[in-house]
């Protein structure tokens, strides 16, 4: 028993030495973490902010019918690839077309009774010269009648009968007169062409004529088709939206950072974007951009109203807009609504006020030309309407 109990004590003291040596390497190892964490801490993770709450956001450009009709024939299918001007879909266009020959018509009609008013002036010209030369001749004959009225080879029943001729004379002077005012008040000051009851008509073929383009529904810029909801057979409106057109090659990042993070937030600084959709092997190297000027609660549909009611404090959230350079996004795509992960350095970059953003307007993808020829195209069919009927 004595031998029993003799060997086991040294085997006691041999573990409990083992696990006060495990302790104290798991103390050091721990005190090590620590020590590394606030050195970290200390040269670089104060200086970061990140924040899952990002999203991949860019122009998602709408468009609609701009005129009502039948949908002809869909030229086109979601993911498609479409250049600006590209036809994306055709409306059935008769009612358009009769509405447009019925403006033609009206135009044409229009002119020719201008004509015809440009006519009635050089009428009434010549008739209120008539007119005078008559009132001139009955005067001077008045004058012989008076002066042969003494030796009786006039009767004064003559002079007065000549002098109500002239009176009358005189009053239809004044009549053709005021009509050639009137006449001359429609044309006065123009041609054919720029009357202006041409141009009101010419204004109405015009835009009948681009009502009548217009059944064909064009791309405003380029881009990947999305959201395509025209059918063959579909009865649309004006204003109704049919497709949408989304451009990826300019996309940028919206970030939304705790308020409490905000005070070293500026304009210029550096930001790393991870994507969901490439993993952790692919970095973006972004700038910030500029602050929006409101938190996320600001604009939504039903803002809060934390003076009435019982009021629950909760951190807010300022989106905050983060460039991609153009040169990654072309190396690893992205698609608007894609979650980020964006890790902001808020010490390096050059940083400017959050008044002064860097946010420029693009000239790609922020304007179109597919327009520009609509109402210069009308205006040449009503020149040519005008000139066949001068």
């Amino acid at each position: 028993m004595s031998t029993t109990a003799s060997s086991s004590a040294p085997d006691y003291s041999s573990r409990e030495k083992q696990r006060r040596r495990l302790l104290l390497l798991l103390a050091v190892i721990v005190l090590i973490a620590a020590g590394l964490g606030v050195l970290w801490w200390l040269l670089r993770g104060q200086y970061w902010i990140e924040t899952n709450d990002a999203y991949v956001t860019g122009n998602i450009t709408p468009v609609d019918s701009l005129s009502a009709g039948t949908v002809k024939q869909v030229r086109v299918e979601n993911t498609e690839y479409v250049h600006a001007g590209q036809i994306l879909a055709a409306l059935q266009g008769s009612q358009t077309r009769l509405a447009m020959e019925q403006a033609g018509a009206h135009l044409a009609a229009t002119v020719r009774q201008v004509r015809q008013d440009f006519a009635r002036v050089q009428a009434l010209q010549q008739s209120v010269q008539a007119q005078l030369a008559e009132r001139q001749k009955l005067e001077m004959d008045l004058n012989r009648y008076q002066q042969s009225l003494p030796s009786g080879a006039v009767s004064r029943i003559r002079i007065e009968n000549t002098q109500n001729e002239i009176t009358s004379a005189a009053a239809q002077v004044a009549e053709a007169q005021a009509k050639l005012r009137g006449a001359r008040a429609i044309v006065a000051g123009t041609t054919v062409s720029d009357n202006p009851l041409v141009q009101q008509a010419a204004t109405a073929f015009e835009k009948a004529d681009i009502n009548w383009q217009r059944r064909l529904i064009r791309a405003p810029i380029s881009g990947y088709i999305a959201q395509r909801s025209a059918y063959p057979g579909l009865k649309v409106a004006a204003g109704q939206h049919l497709f949408s057109v989304v451009p990826l090659n300019d996309l940028w990042v919206v970030a939304n950072i705790k308020e409490t993070a905000m005070r070293h937030v500026r304009p210029g600084q550096a930001v790393q974007l991870t994507s969901y959709y490439y993993g952790h092997q692919v970095r973006y190297h972004g700038t910030v951009l500029g602050l929006l000027p409101g938190a996320g609660s600001a604009f939504s549909i039903l803002p809060p109203e934390n003076a009435t009611g019982n009021y629950i404090h909760i951190v807010e959230r300022v989106p905050v807009r983060i460039a991609i350079p153009a040169r990654e996004l072309a190396e690893h795509p992205l698609r608007p609504g894609l979650s980020m992960i964006a890790q902001l350095h808020w010490k390096s970059g050059q940083k400017h006020s959050v008044l002064q953003p860097l946010t420029t307007t693009p000239t790609q993808g922020y304007a179109t030309t597919v327009y520009r020829t609509e109402l210069l195209q009308a205006q040449q069919r009503a020149e040519v309407i005008i000139r066949q009927n001068l």
